[in-house]
């Protein structure tokens, strides 16, 4: 044997140095943030107000001073046929009812007066009155009696006003005239959304319309956008031909959903844009000096992006792990000069409310919650201010509110959170709720007709076409029964499989538990119980009873859990 023989046949062949694993494809570039730009006409004029008709003059009201005093005189007549004492105060006639302030004798409680309401309108002969015991900021009782002759608020008065042209409010709308006869001007910016609700036939419609002629007066396309969504189709239709549209007025309640989350990705991404100039809100966007430099953070100074390591890996090739840091520059956020304000209209909420409450509720929350300093403004009005549909999430989110004839007491309370809705006289009469405000403000709305309202828009319509938003026009034009191809494929796979877990959870399946388990309207949750009848795991209805379990899913389960 040679030495060291066994010693050379021992050692290990040399190792081959380990395979460079393929590198990753790049990753492609993110698309640069920006929002939706408004189109822009040169040389934009306003409407003029000779499109709007002029307030008839001829009309005088009946009530005559001394017919007015003679009321006074009567209603404290017949308070003192219950030994309750009272002296005549102020008399102030409005468009619609005349107000009548009663100062009670010392020790006379008012709960008194308002239980004689019924006396004081047989005395008076009137077709109902209202009460306020006592008047805001006063220390009389005032007693609303309607006019014999009621007159008509146009809008063209409001927009002549000295209070119009004179007012300081961001986004004004001529909403009508008081009790005083003064107008009525509001500031959506300061509201900062508006929730309107009253029955049929009490001048609903014809508020929305004066609330949209008055912004289609004081703004162009490039300061105000808005969106449309009208499930009743009818009563929008007439401005599709505007420009300040962001995308045609949605009519089909399965896409309101998609117009709403275009909504909230609009406010996601102008928060984006005021953090990254260093802003608050829209107004302290728009007036900056555009000259400014963008501030420096430092999370924006040059970093090494990407870090590689080699290790050697168990099959003999190399690892490579890359560190990527994902930085915000300059260019993938496009700043525009200025922003416009955005006014999202729904003309019926409990339509939306029928076929997917949670969606609907969900978006309209995060809009009215966060949107207020993104420009973004919403006002909704509904015909059922029932409590399933004017949700507390709603509610306690729109602070102002404007009230027409309603049916009962409990729509006052729902609406104001406070009683008075159901003694109003319809056709525009109405109780305004300021924002920040428990005093509500009884007044007339403005009136404006249809042939007024296409008078405008064709004027309008001659200086611009619409320019919509491509991205949300091409989701909105498509097909409703390619709608899930997008967005709603995989949330209705999410949601099928939150409701496989519940019926295993539960082990019982009925469409009444996915509505209280997942919070899902009855359309939806029925819809996927029917395709969970499709796949088989659940059987058919059975009625009032819950549905067969078809398959173990806890065997499913299992096998799912189970590696390879």
């Amino acid at each position: 044997p040679v030495p060291g023989a066994s010693a050379v046949a021992a050692a290990p062949p040399p190792s081959a140095p380990p395979l460079p694993r393929p590198a990753a494809p790049p990753k492609p570039k993110p698309k640069p943030l920006s929002v939706s730009r408004p189109p822009q006409i040169g040389n934009y004029k306003l409407p003029p107000m000779e499109l709007l008709a002029l307030p008839d003059l001829t009309v005088k009201p009946t009530e005559s001073k001394e017919e007015l005093m003679a009321n006074a005189r009567l209603m404290q007549q017949t308070l003192a046929q219950f030994d309750i004492h009272v002296s005549p105060g102020d008399i102030t006639k409005g468009p619609t009812i005349t107000r009548y302030e009663l100062h009670p004798a010392p020790g006379v409680k008012m709960e008194k007066i308002t239980g004689l309401t019924n006396n004081i309108a047989a005395a008076l002969k009137a077709e109902r009155i209202h009460i306020l015991a006592p008047v805001p900021g006063k220390s009389s009782v005032g007693v609303e009696v309607p006019n014999l002759i009621k007159s008509k608020v146009i809008l063209r008065e409001l927009l002549e006003s000295d209070e119009w042209r004179t007012t300081k409010a961001r986004i004004p709308l001529a909403l009508g005239k008081d009790v005083y006869g003064h107008p009525l001007i509001g500031d959506l910016a300061d509201m900062p959304h508006l929730l309107i609700a009253g029955s049929t036939g009490s001048g609903k419609s014809v508020c929305i319309n004066s609330i949209v002629a008055s912004l289609l007066y004081k703004f162009a396309p490039d300061q105000l956008r808005f969106v449309m969504i009208d499930p009743k189709v009818v009563e929008l239709q007439q401005y599709n031909a505007l420009p300040h549209l962001v995308v045609p007025v949605v009519t089909d309640p399965k896409k309101v959903i998609l117009a709403l989350r275009w909504v909230v990705s609009e406010m996601e991404k102008r928060y984006q844009i005021f953090a990254r100039v260093g802003v608050r809100n829209i107004k302290a966007f728009n007036e900056r000096p555009k000259d400014k430099p963008l501030p420096t953070r430092e999370l924006e100074l040059p970093l090494t992006a990407k870090k590689e390591k080699i290790e050697a890996g168990a099959d003999g090739f190399a690892v490579q792990v890359d560190e990527d840091i994902v930085v915000p520059e300059d260019e993938d956020i496009i700043i525009p000069d200025r922003l416009s304000y955005i006014v999202v209209i729904i003309d019926e909420l409990a339509d939306l409310m029928l076929v997917a409450p949670a969606d609907v509720e969900m978006a309209i929350a995060r809009i009215t919650q966060m949107a207020r300093a993104a420009g973004i403004h919403c006002i909704v009005a509904t015909q059922r201010p029932s409590v399933d549909v004017i949700t507390g999430v709603i509610k306690a989110n729109i602070p102002a509110r404007i009230a027409f004839q309603v049916a009962s007491r409990v729509d006052s309370r729902t609406i104001l959170d406070a009683m008075g809705a159901d003694k109003l006289l319809g056709k525009g009469d109405m109780l305004y709720l300021p924002p920040g405000s428990a005093k509500l403000i009884r007044a007339q709305g403005a009136l404006v007709t249809d042939q007024e309202i296409q008078a405008a828009v064709d004027f309008i319509a001659r200086q611009g076409k619409p320019t919509y938003d491509l991205e949300i026009h091409k989701q909105l034009s498509a097909p409703a029964s390619s709608l899930g191809d997008n967005d709603g494929c995989d949330e209705d796979e999410a949601l099928i499989e939150q409701c496989i877990e519940v019926i295993r959870s539960e082990q019982k399946a009925s469409v009444s538990l996915m509505q209280r388990r997942l919070r899902l309207g009855y359309t939806r949750a029925a819809r996927i119980m029917d395709e969970l009848e499709n796949r088989g795991i659940v059987g058919p209805s059975k009625g009032a009873e819950p549905r067969d379990i078809l398959i173990d899913l806890d065997v499913e389960q299992a096998a799912e859990n189970t590696p390879q």
